[in-house]
Parts: C-alpha cells; sequence; structure tokens
C-alpha cells in the first residue's frame, strides 16, 4: 500500500514537473517569437519613420532652392568669400532674337525690367547678360539682386550713376560678381592666361538700336579702390594717366597687347569681377571701342 503511495506521488511529481517544464519551454518560445515580431515592426516603423522625415527635408530644400531667395543680410556675409554659387538667370527666350547684327530685344527686356539698358556678350566665354544701372541711391543695388530685382548672390552685371547709358562716356566701367560655376564675370579671368589677348578678343555691348564692339587690350589684377573714385575722367590729365596705367599695369599677373594704340580720343570698357578670398582684390579687363554701328 506503501509503495502504491509512494508511486502515485511520484508520478504527479514527474507529471507536474514535466508540465511546467512544457509551460516554460512554450513561454520561451512564444516570448522569442513575439520579441522578434515586435521587433521587426518597431524596425518597420522606424524605417518609415526615417523615410518620411528624409522625404521632409528633401521637399524642404527643393522648395528652398526653387521659391525662396536668400536675405539681403546672407548675401551680404558671403560676398568675396569664394564660396558663394547661384543659378544662371532665367532670361526668356523671346528676349533674344536671330538677328546677328542686334540679337536683343530691349522692349521686352524694359517689362522685365526698366533699368536694364545694355547686354554684355564675350565670344568664347560665358559672358552673355543684360546690363543695368539702379535708379536709387545704393549704386551697388545689382550686386546684391539680380535683373528680376529679387535678392540673389549673383546679382546682375552693372554700371553706376552717372555712367553714361549710351556708352558716350570716356570710360565706361562694369562690374559683375565672380561665381565659382563660371557664370556671370567668372570668364574675366580667362583673359589672364598666357596668350590670351593674341587672337584679339572683342566684347560685344548691345543698346536699344546701336551695337559697340570693343577689342581686349589688358587683363590684370588691380585693387579694390572705386576707379570712379580715384580718376576723374572728365579730366584729360585723369583720363591720360588712366589709359597710361592700363597699358602698364603695376600686376603681378598681367597680360597686355603691344599692338593696340589707345589714346584719350577712345573710348574704354573696363570689365571688373572680385577675386575669390581677396576682398582687396579686383581683376580688371580694359577694352577699347573699335566700332559702333
Amino acid at each position: 500500500m506503501k509503495n502504491k503511495n509512494r508511486d502515485r506521488v511520484i508520478t504527479r511529481v514527474v507529471f507536474w514537473g514535466a508540465l511546467i517544464g512544457a509551460l516554460l519551454c512554450l513561454a520561451v518560445t512564444v516570448g522569442y517569437y513575439w520579441s522578434r515580431y515586435w521587433s521587426a515592426r518597431n524596425y518597420e516603423k522606424l524605417r518609415e519613420d526615417v523615410a518620411q522625415i528624409q522625404s521632409e527635408l528633401v521637399t524642404e530644400v527643393q522648395s528652398k532652392a526653387t521659391n525662396s531667395a536668400p536675405t539681403l543680410e546672407e548675401i551680404e556675409a558671403a560676398e568675396f568669400t569664394g564660396i558663394i554659387d547661384a543659378p544662371e538667370p532665367k532670361i526668356p527666350e523671346e528676349v533674344l532674337t536671330d538677328a546677328e547684327d542686334h540679337p536683343v530685344d530691349f522692349a521686352k527686356l524694359k517689362e522685365i525690367n526698366p533699368e536694364i539698358y545694355a547686354w554684355i556678350r564675350i565670344p568664347g566665354t560665358n559672358i552673355d547678360y543684360p546690363v543695368a544701372q539702379h535708379s536709387g541711391e545704393d549704386q551697388t543695388y545689382y550686386l546684391k539682386h539680380d535683373l528680376y530685382g529679387t535678392p540673389q548672390f549673383a546679382g546682375c552685371i552693372f554700371s553706376q550713376a552717372p555712367s553714361a547709358k549710351d556708352l558716350s562716356d570716356a570710360v565706361t566701367v562694369l562690374y559683375g560678381h565672380n561665381m565659382k560655376n563660371g557664370s556671370m564675370f567668372q570668364n574675366l579671368y580667362h583673359f589672364l592666361e598666357e596668350g590670351a589677348l593674341d587672337d584679339a578678343p572683342y566684347v560685344y555691348m548691345y543698346t536699344d538700336g546701336h551695337t559697340f564692339v570693343y577689342r581686349v587690350y589688358a587683363a590684370y589684377y588691380y585693387d579694390d579702390r572705386n576707379i570712379t573714385q580715384v580718376y576723374d575722367f572728365t579730366e584729360r590729365e585723369d583720363l591720360e594717366k588712366y589709359i597710361e596705367d592700363t597699358k602698364k599695369p603695376r600686376s603681378m599677373s598681367e597680360q597686355t597687347s603691344k599692338t593696340d594704340e589707345v589714346d584719350t580720343e577712345d573710348h574704354i570698357l573696363t570689365l571688373s569681377t572680385c577675386v575669390a578670398g581677396q576682398p582687396g582684390e579686383r581683376v580688371l579687363v580694359q577694352a577699347v571701342l573699335e566700332h559702333e554701328s
């Protein structure tokens, strides 16, 4: 009788032990797969969240690139650092005509901006832009605004008052940014290369009804002084000195034509752009008027 009771106790112990062990194994197994399920779900949710954030960032950047102009403070902070960049200005196709002698429709240009009075084109370079002159007090306006008058790093090619818009001055000075993507006046640097003036490069200036053809005769580094304030071009003595300075510049890097004779009876076009990382320096390209029609 005692043996039967002992066997029953052992059997119950074994049974419950086995049952508990089986339940523990089941619990561990269920816990393992449940953990994997939630890990996978959480990972998928995390991946979706990251993808959403990335999408929102891309959308925000694209929106800023296409719809937002930089502030004037951002533009002024970036000037002459050599790191600014901006897309080419978008000019309506109908502004340019098929006429070789006068390829610009100024009536349509002035609908865009009445302060645009000329167009500059230099074959063999990327320079092919409208030229503006601001009527307000800030004569550096187009350093910070494009041809539409919108704040923009690239600005617009421009002259400063009281420069004559019919290009009748003895010296006309045009300014433009040195953009790292090769736009605006960056290509003026080509004229500093050895032999750049051997092929007699020309600059074409178009105004409403007139074409001016200039020959480049010098390119060199200069300082940041305002040329029209250093020289009084209405005074023959100052004009003679300026012409002599352009023909024999005091520059570590220069290219000059030895065949061009330039005197006070000529009309000179001076093109100026900044030097990346050197706020106190400029690159100047000098050209003399050869033909007007």
